[in-house]
């Protein structure tokens, strides 16, 4: 099958490939020598799947798009304030190479501008030229996850014909936006403009940041989360010089070009595109780069302000305990309580990103029952991404929560949300890695509010177990008789799956649980508490037995042998028809139950 993402860029590039508007840029002498028809497109996805077509492939120089990389680097070293004391964040609205200084502090008025980026190579951390530009390009590396070079014929024929970015660093130097000495800071701006790096290691550059900041093939971390926002605002206001409004306008991605003719954009945290095509129009940016960006942007929806409305499905469901509990299976009396009480703990099952809309009608939901609720439950297992705005929130709201008398569980086993927060003496929420057990903790403490016996450690007696419901003394006597305690160590087996039914089993003190084996694995099914029957269906019909049994924590269990419960059809019926009804009540309550969980679920 092919693939549609492909088709489209390659249809695009069949479309483009023959325009031949536009010239190669003649500023820089080195330039002119490119082929204007190398024409190369790359989309890679925040998660490092890469698309190709044409010259892909063709190394050419990164040009002004290095300023984007340059600026964050200096970010990260510095801090947004102090970077900010040396270059602005404006849009200038002029030509790339336009002395646009703020007119009080001789401040760039962007890092996207010839000015504002000779100031930002000036700041690059580092003694002497080659310590500072090694760093950059060790960095802009990292970037594009692959060892990149230099184009030393471009760097020199850039340095021999720089005057007026010269120039405009003397006059940075004049306001004290650069330091001696001078002509370090510019010739690491030409080198670095003079990296080589192919569509396809640009296009995981811009990935990197529409990855947050993590290269999505390395998993390195090439630029601080809190900095790749800062980045993309200045390529979205002026990437694209003065072009930028009107890019933004018709094309609505954090964008940047070069005069080598490459042209990058960023969706940030879905993909980046790279586009390399070296004919470029009055402005500077290449004409075949646009009109591929342009269409790109129709075909795939990118336009960054054409956000799609936050669905309600971002809540799947909500659930009390009272209609959906674990599947722990208890006596019909605790099953009961729980059934009469549980509306106290609620259950809201989120799906999707977690970010601020969907936190805002998760609220709406904790508002409208906070009365009645004691305990909510948020079950983030099929939650994708969320943020620390986001968190900020859930930690407010379960603050509240826990100021008021009540509590929030959060079941989150893919670890979605940063625990540190909520670490330490004063946490706020109890996380659990299943939904099982945040409602086991929750069924445990309403059992002991309303009352009722544990006998986790306590066996239970013969008479107390509804199988035996409605016997006379001496077919209770008679019970008694044929029943053997035995006792099971923690891991234990009861039964085995495949094996034909031998006892069936009366949990009177423990746990066991019930998994099922299959050519993919082993997986819990379910599990029991004292006063329930293990195997009895089985024992009826006579069938193997379905799962494995294994005992929890050390158990007891009542047994009565398979072949005793037979002898009693032919010997004594009567007792045979009460304990055949009794299995019988004890199914349809599981199955009642079982009913009323799958309406649940279907809501």
């Amino acid at each position: 099958m092919s693939n549609a993402i492909a088709g489209v860029i390659s249809e695009l590039h069949r479309i483009y490939r023959d325009c031949s508007e536009g010239e190669l840029a003649d500023y820089i002498p080195e330039l002119t020598k490119a082929n204007p028809d190398w024409y190369g497109i790359t989309v890679i996805t925040a998660d490092g799947q890469s698309y190709s077509v044409g010259d892909y492939q063709q190394p050419f120089t990164i040009q002004s798009i290095s300023k984007a990389f340059t600026y964050g680097m200096n970010l990260d070293a510095f801090g947004v304030e102090a970077v900010g004391r040396k270059i602005c964040v404006e849009p200038s609205g002029d030509a790339f190479n336009s002395i646009s200084l703020d007119p009080g502090t001789g401040r760039p008025l962007n890092p996207m501008i010839n000015a504002g980026a000779i100031a930002a190579s000036g700041m690059v951390p580092g003694t002497g030229f080659d310590q500072r530009f090694d760093r950059i390009l060790q960095q802009f590396s990292l970037y594009a996850d692959s060892k990149l070079t230099v184009a030393e014929d471009v760097y020199q024929s850039e340095s021999s014909t720089g005057f007026r970015n010269r120039a405009i660093a003397y006059l940075l130097r004049n306001f004290e936006i650069l330091g001696d000495p001078v002509e370090e800071a510019v010739e690491v701006y030409f080198k670095q403009c003079s990296i080589l790096v192919t569509c396809e290691e640009l296009a995981m550059m811009g990935a990197s940041l529409a990855n947050g900041g993590v290269n999505p093939r390395s998993g390195k971390t090439a630029l601080l989360p809190e900095h790749v926002e800062k980045v993309l605002s200045v390529m979205s206001s002026c990437g694209m010089y003065d072009y930028s409004g009107e890019w933004l306008y018709n094309v609505g991605l954090p964008a940047k070009s070069g005069v080598g003719g490459g042209v990058l954009g960023v969706l940030p945290g879905q993909l980046a595109v790279a586009v390399f095509s070296p004919r470029l129009d009055a402005k500077g940016n290449s004409v075949r780069g646009l009109k591929t960006f342009a269409e790109l942007s129709k075909r795939f929806n990118l336009h960054l302000f054409n956000a799609p409305v936050l669905s309600d499905h971002s809540i799947r469901r909500t659930y009390t305990l009272a209609e959906l509990s674990s599947t722990r299976q208890r006596s019909q009396e605790d099953h009961t309580l729980i059934r009469e009480h549980g509306a106290g703990t609620r259950v809201i099952v989120l799906q999707g990103d977690f970010f601020f809309a969907a936190m805002e009608r998760v609220l709406r939901v904790v508002s409208k029952h906070v009365d009645e609720t004691t305990t909510f439950v948020a079950d983030l297992r099929r939650v994708g991404l969320t943020d620390r705005a986001t968190e900020g929130l859930l930690e407010t709201i379960s603050g509240e929560l826990v100021a008021s008398g009540k509590r929030l569980f959060v079941v989150d086993p893919g670890r979605t949300i940063q625990r540190d927060r909520f670490a330490g003496g004063k946490a706020t929420i109890e996380f659990f890695e299943d939904i099982d057990s945040a409602l086991e903790l929750c069924e445990v403490e309403l059992l002991r509010a309303h009352g009722a016996v544990s006998h986790e450690e306590i066996p239970m007696e013969i008479e107390e177990f509804a199988w035996f419901e409605g016997l006379s003394e001496p077919e209770m006597s008679s019970m008694k008789r044929s029943l053997e305690e035995v006792s099971f160590a923690a891991g234990a087996t009861l039964m085995l799956q495949g094996d034909a039914p031998d006892y069936i089993y009366l949990l009177a003190s423990g746990g066991v649980a019930i998994y099922h084996r299959s050519d993919t694995g082993e997986n819990r099914i379910f599990s029991f508490s004292p006063g329930v029957c293990i195997g009895d269906l089985a024992a009826i019909d006579g069938s193997p037995r379905s799962a494995d049994a294994r005992a929890l924590v050390p158990s007891v269990c009542y047994r009565l042998a398979v072949g005793h419960l037979h002898e009693l059809e032919v010997e004594n019926p009567p007792l045979y028809a009460k304990l055949i009804r009794n299995l019988l009540k004890i199914n349809l309550g599981r199955l009642r139950r079982a009913t009323q969980e799958i309406g649940t679920l279907k809501q």
